[in-house]
């Protein structure tokens, strides 16, 4: 049967719509991609004055925690970047920003990206599945030393012959899973098309 119910019709078209750009770029998929990028924008302002009200205005009422008005004016600092004159004042605020963003994710990014990756490349050497993974990430590794002379010589070449392999076959397997992803997401939007909005699934 089926759906009566306005927003399921919304979402359907706009599905519909959106699936008419694998044929030709239309003004239809115009109207959709400009909805969606509308529609993005305003829950992010939406989202952003929520996080504003709930952790800067309501913890500074009744004089509690004065500090929070720093944050604040360094926010509004970046909006200066629509003044021709005092453009350069959003700087201060930008760099404020990005450094603080900075030194927070440095510490999360050599743990997790450096420090984790280590110990499980060299935590499984005793399986096959580990020591061909070990090979791999050495060998990977060897294929971007360009500076060292040695290894221009024998056993080198054929170490990173295998190394360019390896990132060959670990960039197909990222690609075979992001298309596979994709499908999957696209599946989820023909069973709700067929099951939530036709309902003959």
């Amino acid at each position: 049967m089926v759906s009566a119910l306005p927003d399921v019709w919304i979402a359907a078209i706009l599905t519909i719509i959106a699936t008419s750009y694998v044929f030709k770029d239309n003004p239809a998929f115009k109207f959709a991609e400009h909805t969606f990028i509308g529609a993005s924008a305003g829950y992010g302002i939406a989202y952003s004055l929520d996080r504003l009200r709930t952790y800067a205005l309501e913890p500074m009422s009744g004089g509690k925690h004065p500090e929070y008005v720093i944050p604040i004016i360094l926010g509004l600092l970046v909006y200066f970047r629509y003044s021709r004159r005092y453009y350069w004042i959003a700087r201060y605020g930008i760099a404020f920003m990005t450094g603080q963003g900075i030194g927070i994710a440095m510490r999360a990014r050599i743990r997790t990206d450096f420090i984790k990756q280590l110990q499980a490349t060299t935590a499984g050497l005793t399986t096959v599945d580990g020591v061909i993974i070990f090979i791999l990430v050495v060998t990977g590794l060897l294929h971007f030393v360009f500076t060292v002379k040695s290894l221009e010589k024998k056993p080198f070449p054929y170490l990173v012959k295998i190394g360019r392999y390896g990132i060959l076959m670990a960039l197909g397997a990222a690609f075979g899973n992001t298309v596979m992803t994709r499908l999957g997401q696209y599946q989820g939007r023909m069973l709700f098309l067929l099951k939530d909005w036709l309902g003959i699934a």
